[in-house]
């Protein structure tokens, strides 16, 4: 890490050593991939990133900051230690990216929405000459329906942003949400027309104290209720101070609304529009008047943008452009995006061809690469691609093939999602044929580019540490050999230690836990708020957070039980631990509970890993259970 003078803090969750190091460059990361339970390392939001899995990262931790004579910190003082080291763009982005992850999940939902209403009303998509809805005009209220439910993200989208937006900034967030209100209320002007009426000079005014100010509102924009949300949250927090305890609740949400609310008509709103606008109109340009060459730089640059973290600044512009989708008929961004992905995970498919002799980078690969094909590329690249670097190279080349062509065919998307080949559904209907065309070109241009370069600039790859075990000699070796054919195999049970959906590894929504780095295994769903031991043992570790518990079972499984993801943000409120580390349980005996509606309304999945750790160790990790399990059903069985 370049010493102990380079650490400037340390912190850990259940599963990754969290750095914030004084100069990045100074870390030997050849001699870090080369340490054997190093499982990979990232560079996210100022933090540097070592994943080594539970039951090994607190030890790590506890030796570490003895050698780097640091105190502990929480993850939360290491967030604010990270966020002094970023400069003010990576924090605008940050901030950016922060505000929209509570609600994407809305404009998803609306968007899909849209999609199946489009499947509906496409004409000649089903039925020659005719959509559907006319063929069967049965189902014309059920369309209506599904378009008006489509329509209310967007239509009501500056009151979800003004609710995120004041959360993160510290404001109240239901005052954040009356800001949005104020701006959409139904007895301004239509944002949607506020172009044409001013070119007709049709906008209305009001007249405030011999000030002008247009009677308009802020429908379809974004960053005019960011900017409202700041400001309401800077006057709240500035009352809050100096406002008398027993006139608080009355004095600072009359008068934070009330200013915050006249600057925005007055100052805020017009100027961060004509900011909004400019922002949606560059991108527009870049797609339609420079066409496949726009679409090539954008598919290039997006993989760069990953690496840096900047690439959370698209989504202002993409949630706009959806925002406006009527008058855009969609978004040009998505399609480009998921051939950059789809082109790094056939990237690391290749490497997982060429590197025939290194299983423990093959198994990477392969995880990754999969990964990477259904929108979640952050394992492909910083644990493959950027690694051997070739790979990268040629799925830049690929990636870029892919949007070019996406966008010379006009592939337009209806909804944010996965960009990935499962993205096809957030596609309009008359694009998706090219979508797929599209995503088919990026993954065998990266493909053969990454095969090609790796035979003219790949070294012939030596064996990650750790991957290789010396081989025994003679009698050692002979009876090695005999053991192990004539030993019986033997299959050990994992029980579901919480009720709920079983869902498979993969659609674990956290790319650490989906890639399969950290073990085989599956993720839940829970339906009830509590964990039971999946079987007998030892606790091995529970984290500070108590949101994760390790367990040591029959014949040396290690399970690590995480529930929710990134709910180490939540610092342990919602969670209770029953159990210390040390303690033998039995299987059934209750470990943890939750509170599954606080997890969600922090804005977190509840969506829980139960992952075999050292599944690497066994020969196999089978899954015979999906779907709904109640709790202690057999879910896993691991062959010894």
């Amino acid at each position: 890490m370049g010493g102990k003078d380079n650490i400037a803090s340390a912190a850990h969750c259940a599963t990754r050593l969290r750095l914030v190091l004084r100069d990045e460059s100074l870390i030997d990361k050849d001699a870090l991939e080369n340490v054997e339970l190093v499982k990979g390392n990232f560079n996210n939001g100022g933090q540097f990133q070592i994943i080594l899995g539970t039951g090994i990262v607190n030890n790590v931790y506890a030796e570490f900051i003895k050698m780097a004579n640091i105190t502990e910190m929480t993850k939360e003082e290491l967030k604010k230690q990270a966020a002094k080291k970023m400069n003010p763009l990576q924090k605008l982005l940050k901030t950016l990216a922060d505000v929209f992850v509570p609600i994407l999940p809305a404009l998803v939902l609306s968007g899909l929405l849209m999609g199946i209403n489009n499947i509906l009303t496409a004409q000649g998509m089903f039925v020659e000459g005719k959509s559907l809805v006319e063929a069967f005009p049965k189902i014309k209220d059920f369309a209506e329906m599904v378009n008006l439910f489509s329509n209310a993200g967007f239509t009501f989208l500056p009151v979800l942003i003004g609710f995120s937006a004041a959360k993160i900034f510290g404001g109240t967030p239901i005052l954040g949400a009356v800001i949005g209100a104020i701006m959409i209320h139904p007895d301004l002007m239509n944002g949607y027309g506020y172009g044409q009426a001013l070119l007709d000079g049709t906008v209305p005014f009001w007249n405030i104290f011999g000030l002008s100010v247009a009677k308009v509102g802020y429908q379809g924009t974004v960053l005019p209720v960011i900017a409202s949300a700041f400001c309401l949250s800077f006057v709240e927090k500035k009352l809050r101070k100096i406002v008398p305890a027993m006139l608080d609740n009355i004095v600072t949400p009359l008068l934070s609304v009330l200013i915050a609310g006249a600057m925005t008509f007055l100052f805020i709103g017009p100027v961060m529009r004509g900011v909004g606008d400019a922002m949606t109109n560059a991108v527009m340009w870049l797609f339609f008047d420079l066409g496949s060459v726009g679409g090539l730089i954008y598919g290039v640059t997006y993989p760069l943008l990953v690496i840096t973290g900047m690439h959370h600044s698209l989504v202002t512009a993409e949630t706009q452009i959806l925002a406006n989708i009527g008058t855009l008929g969609g978004s040009p961004t998505f399609a480009v995006v998921a051939a950059a992905n789809c082109a790094q995970g056939a990237a690391a498919l290749a490497v997982m061809f060429r590197m025939k002799n290194d299983p423990k980078m093959r198994s990477l690969a392969s995880a990754s690469g999969i990964s990477s094909l259904l929108g979640i590329t952050e394992p492909a690249i910083f644990g493959v691609n950027l690694k051997l670097r070739y790979p990268f190279y040629g799925a830049l080349i690929g990636g870029g093939i892919g949007a070019a062509y996406a966008t010379l065919v006009k592939v337009l998307s209806v909804s944010q999602g996965p960009c990935g080949v499962i993205g096809v559904i957030c596609i309009r209907p008359d694009c998706m044929l090219q979508f797929m065309v599209s995503m088919a070109i990026a993954i065998v241009s990266a493909f053969a580019a990454t095969m090609v370069l790796g035979r003219v600039f790949g070294r012939k790859e030596k064996l990650s540490a750790g991957s290789r075990k010396p081989e025994p000699a003679g009698a050692e070796k002979v009876a090695k050999d005999i053991h192990t054919e004539t030993e019986e195999k033997e299959e050990k049970v994992i029980f579901a230690p919480i009720q709920g959906n079983v869902i498979p590894r993969e659609d674990i929504p956290d790319e650490t836990f989906a890639s399969g780095v950290l073990g085989d295994g599956v993720g839940i769903e829970p339906e009830t708020g509590e964990v039971a031991a999946p079987f007998d043992g030892e606790i091995s570790s529970v984290t500070e957070t108590r949101h994760a518990i390790g367990i040591t079972g029959p014949g040396g499984m290690e399970v690590l039980i995480h529930v929710g993801v990134d709910t180490v943000k939540m610092n342990g409120e919602g969670f209770a631990v029953l159990v210390s580390e040390g303690d033998k349980v039995r299987a059934g005996q209750k470990l943890m509970t939750f509170d599954i509606s606080r997890i969600k309304a922090a804005g977190y999945s509840a969506t829980s890993a139960v992952l075999l750790t050292n599944s690497d160790d066994y020969p196999s990790c089978n899954v015979v259970k999906t779907g709904k399990s109640k709790q202690m059903e057999k879910i896993i069985m691991v062959e010894q």
